[in-house]
């Protein structure tokens, strides 16, 4: 059974984004290294430092071949990825507004529907690997409902004071995380847990 995992960079005190939904210093240290780490299905080589690059050689091995699930706000946001999700297999845009009118070819490899429950399942059918989930509001939906297994938060030593939150409004009860890796890099603490609950 593919695991559904949800994976941000976060700020010290919970953003994952700034109120007009940019990163900033978040993804800084995609960058910051000298070790390249090519991005799966999409045209993108990160350079970080020693200490990241074998937790992220793995996460992006995770997701070679995975669907992904993600929510109006960051299709739009990120314009679709150009036609190429992150990695590189089918993606679900859960919405309730119709796909925007761009070319045909950009939007092949993307399903919109409305319902978070039916994009996990079809994603799990979709796909050769794991399932991604990306946006903060459908990765607590999915927590919510009982459909997330994994949560990753790779934790950047900056506030941001305000923006978008990773876990706002959740429940404290939702549900029962089990720490299974810790890495300690250089600007970012990569955090990985399991939901056991």
């Amino acid at each position: 059974m593919p695991v559904v995992m949800a994976s941000f960079c976060m700020s010290l005190d919970g953003f994952v984004a700034r109120p007009d939904d940019s990163v900033g210093p978040l993804f800084d240290w995609y960058t910051a290294g000298d070790v390249e780490v090519p991005m799966v299905g999409y045209p993108m080589t990160f350079r970080v430092a020693e200490a990241s690059a074998d937790y992220l050689r793995r996460h992006l091995a995770a997701a070679a071949g995975s669907a992904f699930v993600c929510g109006r706000r960051v299709f739009d946001y990120t314009h679709g990825w150009g036609g190429r999700p992150p990695g590189g297999g089918r993606a679900f845009v859960v919405t309730h507004r119709p796909p925007p009118d761009w070319s045909p070819d950009n939007l092949a490899p993307f399903t919109f529907v409305s319902d978070v429950s039916e994009a996990v399942e079809l994603a799990r059918r979709a796909g050769d690997g794991n399932v991604g989930v990306s946006g903060p509001s459908i990765a607590r939906q999915c927590l919510a409902l009982g459909l997330l297994d994994e949560v990753k938060v790779d934790l950047v030593p900056v506030f941001l004071g305000s923006g978008v939150r990773y876990f706002e409004g959740l429940d404290a009860d939702v549900a029962s995380l089990e720490i299974v890796e810790v890495v300690a890099g250089e600007g970012v603490t990569h955090l990985r847990y399991r939901v056991t609950s």
